[in-house]
């Protein structure tokens, strides 16, 4: 692998981290498109944080529960990779503003 290439399996699961340190979110899921044989990815899926509310979803998923009219709520936001330092895999941050913008030219 690149120095720009990180294993799928070495960020699932992995919680997200502001610049200053507090928790954002887990990361579920990545979005990619594909970029000839290969695939580049375009967005990282952030799922919520609590045990209680991946359970609470997991459960809702049940046919038994659908039937009563439980509702999912787990929440998952998408956010462009290119706002993320994955440069430590298995503590994934957010980059400080002007690290963005330097990024983004």
């Amino acid at each position: 692998m690149t120095g720009r290439e990180v294993a799928f399996e070495d960020l699932v699961g992995r919680v997200v981290r502001t610049a200053a340190g507090r928790p954002v979110g887990r990361i579920d899921d990545v979005r990619v498109e594909p970029d000839g044989d290969d695939y580049v990815v375009t967005a990282v899926i952030l799922g919520e944080l609590g045990l209680r509310a991946r359970l609470y979803d997991m459960a809702a998923q049940l046919p038994t529960f659908r039937a009563l009219g439980v509702p999912a709520r787990y929440r998952t936001r998408a956010i462009p990779w290119q706002w993320l330092d994955l440069s430590d895999p298995e503590h994934p941050r957010f980059l400080e503003a002007e690290e963005m913008r330097s990024s983004d030219g």
